[in-house]
């Protein structure tokens, strides 16, 4: 099931954000801090225009993706854009994915947003790219019809 985050899967969102660091070799560069990434995402979580959805799986959190809409400074066009994407390894496959995603989306066309951003960024101990986080998660965006814009895509909502 996908659902909106309410508070009480904080925790569920810290646990699953550990193995999203370990998974595509940010850990080893910046350890994932507890304390520190569950002040910021309650922090995070008040602002009104960020969005926070969660897949559910025999009442455990499996996945998430969060995101913002806003406008750009130069034009009042609304965007939305992701934050963080993830479905915990051993759960994760297109269909579910292609779930979220339609899911995210119905989220920006209910707020009215034209377009949605997407970006890849993890990298190893060394700096370097997390290539096979980096080739996998380019291809979904591809798929899902970004535009390339480097490692950024840019969506056109479909209405």
């Amino acid at each position: 099931m996908i659902r909106e985050f309410k508070p009480q899967d904080l925790n569920g969102i810290i646990r699953l954000g550990r193995y999203h660091a370990r998974e595509t070799g940010v850990q080893d560069a910046l350890p994932f801090d507890d304390v520190y990434a569950t002040k910021n995402l309650r922090q995070l979580f008040i602002d009104p225009n960020v969005k926070c959805l969660v897949v559910e799986k025999n009442n455990e959190i499996i996945g998430y993706s969060i995101f913002i809409l806003h406008t750009k400074l130069w034009n009042p066009t609304l965007f939305g854009e992701l934050y963080f994407f993830y479905i915990i390894d051993g759960e994760r496959n297109k269909m579910l994915a292609d779930m979220l995603w339609s899911e995210m989306m119905a989220v920006c066309k209910k707020y009215g947003a034209q377009f949605f951003e997407s970006d890849v960024t993890a990298w190893t101990k060394d700096y370097v790219g997390s290539k096979d986080t980096i080739d996998r998660v380019s291809t979904y965006y591809e798929h899902k019809r970004g535009d390339h814009c480097g490692n950024h895509f840019v969506h056109r909502i479909e209405y």
